[in-house]
């Protein structure tokens, strides 16, 4: 979002309530699930492109020159307010197979 790149690209369905279906159709007994989306905060746009080009699947075409004009506004941004902030999307489930 921070960049304009559209969400969910690879996988959209991959969710908790989906993880879970899967689990319990595969016959795993949930024990436990969670999800958390915390703030996660850039304090300059090269760690935005070095996080990206780490987890590829976020932004599938991403590029330093592709998104080049979004990287010098979210600059701009930092300059102004120390930081940009986005909030990252994580699940944790504990199942077990009797």
């Amino acid at each position: 979002h921070l960049l304009g790149a559209p969400a969910g690209q690879n996988w959209p369905h991959w969710k908790l309530p989906y993880a879970v279906k899967e689990l319990e159709e595969a016959g795993f007994t949930i024990l436990e699930q969670a999800e958390s989306r915390p703030p996660v905060r850039f304090y300059d746009v090269g760690a935005i492109a070095y996080y990206l080009k780490a987890v590829s699947w976020q932004i599938n075409d991403f590029s330093v020159e592709g998104y080049l004009a979004r990287l010098e506004e979210v600059q701009q941004e930092i300059e102004r307010a120390g930081f940009v902030e986005v909030h990252s999307h994580y699940f944790f489930i504990a199942a077990q197979k009797l």
